[in-house]
């Protein structure tokens, strides 16, 4: 199936009826991400994590065999499987002619690549094959981008007026996946969901601190991600004397564990953190490129997941009545510190 764009002609939650892989790519990598994890929790039976299988690119080029093997394997308790593959690029290709050459399953492939040349033979496999779908993802268009936001903020039940949106996309630097999350905690805050509908206001955005530039808070980022407590016991202190809500101190620290998460991802699949930080895109400002290498070096996946976890765990209790709360931040902030400096 010749690749669509995913700007004009996909449906991010839809997959086509005898699908068997969905492959995302292109420049912008963080909307290829962003539609692939949507995809998945759609096909996933009941979204369940515990329904989807990952490989590597180089477990596939090691073992062309295993994607066509995994995607015929029958679930203990019947239920359908999902496969996914981040980072994939020329060498899955004979994993891909060979999943193609095995009878029709029901376990589906969801794929993401960077941005794939014309010639790329990962992708001519793809585009020949008439139960593949190929979404190539450009960069967005700055008109775009506020439309996308209330495209996304539509999904947690927000209203997102068009100020509160150029707040928030000017905060996240035009990262799909980072105003994804901003939006999320936004549909928090004012209590939205998708059967009850609130309007987000630049009042709004400004209260909670997504559109606080992150240069305030980067000594702190730097201590907790870096596992220096010491140096992060410090800034809250500084902070809090500032009057800067726990709350946004919390943000802060989020935004460098999703982005870790998020390379992390291509660590795992075979580069060096030097290498996933110098490909990165957007890419990463200079002067923090030494920082972030040495963090990547320093989490692993699961325990990035889990201080997202508490983080957001955090959050919640401060909203609660009758809690500590901003006491609550600084403790989080200071245990996973602690944890990072292990």
């Amino acid at each position: 199936m010749k690749s669509i764009n995913a700007a004009k002609g996909y449906a991010p939650d839809v997959a086509p009826p005898g699908m068997r892989i969905a492959l995302f790519y292109g420049a912008d990598g963080a909307t290829a991400t962003d539609l692939a994890d949507k995809l998945v929790k759609r096909l996933a039976p009941g979204g369940d994590a515990m329904a989807v299988t990952s490989f590597s690119p180089a477990q596939l080029k090691d073992d062309p065999a295993r994607l066509a093997d995994e995607a015929a394997a029958v679930s203990m308790f019947g239920d359908r499987r999902v496969i996914r593959v981040d980072g994939a690029d020329d060498g899955c290709r004979e994993a891909l002619e060979l999943l193609f050459a095995a009878p029709a399953v029901e376990n589906p492939v969801v794929m993401t690549a960077g941005a794939l040349r014309k010639d790329s033979k990962l992708l001519g496999v793809a585009e020949a094959e008439p139960t593949a779908l190929c979404v190539i993802c450009y960069e967005p268009d700055a008109r775009d981008l506020p439309r996308l936001a209330q495209e996304i903020g539509g999904e947690f039940g927000l209203e997102v007026s068009p100020d509160a949106a150029r707040m928030l996309i000017d905060a996240v630097n035009g990262d799909r996946l980072l105003l994804r999350r901003e939006l999320e905690k936004c549909a928090l805050y004012v209590d939205a969901a998708p059967d009850r509908r609130e309007r987000l206001t630049a009042a709004h955005v400004g209260q909670i601190g997504a559109d606080t530039p992150d240069a305030d808070f980067d000594a702190l980022v730097e201590a907790v991600a870096g596992g220096r407590p010491a140096e992060a016991d410090k800034q809250i202190r500084r902070l809090n004397a500032a009057g800067i809500p726990g709350i946004t101190q919390l943000r802060a620290v989020a935004r460098r564990l999703w982005l870790l998460l998020d390379l992390r991802g291509l660590v795992d699949a075979g580069p060096s953190p030097q290498q996933v930080v110098d490909a990165a895109r957007p890419p990463i400002f200079w002067k923090t490129k030494p920082a972030i290498t040495a963090q990547l070096g320093r989490w692993r996946t699961p325990a990035l997941r889990a201080a997202l976890d508490r983080l957001l765990a955090t959050e919640r209790a401060i909203k609660s009545p009758g809690t500590a709360g901003d006491v609550l931040a600084s403790q989080t902030l200071l245990a996973i510190a602690l944890q990072a400096s292990r």
